[in-house]
């Protein structure tokens, strides 16, 4: 069943999140100073690791792998706990 999640994400440069396979990232804001994704899943679906890079408002964008992509899921304004602007993008696999 096709169902909308939510998922606290860390406010840290790079890191990896279990998600079950297929889901769609629907929006990425802060809720009650907290950095959140809200996703649709097939709840039957198992869950895969996807991996995520965070990025503030004027700082570079380095050390991404050759055969990475970086796919944009949206930004998060400043709020209570949130002190930047912050983006998120998906590390995407390029088609070699």
């Amino acid at each position: 069943m096709k169902t909308i999640y939510k998922y606290q994400i860390p406010l840290e440069g790079a890191f990896s999140k279990q998600l079950p396979k297929d889901a769609v990232i629907l929006s990425f804001q802060c809720q009650d100073a907290v950095a959140t994704i809200w996703v649709m899943v097939e709840t039957a679906h198992n869950d895969e690791e996807r991996h995520f890079r965070l990025y503030g408002t004027g700082h570079p964008i380095a050390n991404i792998p050759k055969d990475v992509g970086l796919h944009y899921i949206g930004t998060a304004q400043e709020g209570p706990g949130l002190k930047s602007v912050l983006h998120l993008f998906e590390e995407v696999k390029k088609n070699e």
